[in-house]
């Protein structure tokens, strides 16, 4: 599952947050420490390395290395 990190605009808190995608298109997300729902997510550079379904190996990104999806 996905880690997704977010900064508050009202209080500064920086916190991560576990979704799947779909979960992730769908959510509020609030601030854990003074529910503020004015947060912004932190964006940052992700390897993936992992496996297809079929055995392969996975990496070079969100595209499993092709480089114009991303």
């Amino acid at each position: 599952m996905p880690t997704y990190e977010y900064t508050c605009q009202q209080c500064n808190t920086v916190f991560e947050k576990k979704l799947t995608v779909k979960e992730k298109s769908n959510a509020t997300i609030t601030c854990p420490a003074c529910n503020a729902e004015d947060v912004r997510q932190i964006f940052f550079g992700v390897g993936l390395t992992g496996k297809k379904t079929g055995g392969g190996d996975v990496s070079g990104g969100c595209c499993g290395g092709r480089q114009s999806c991303c």
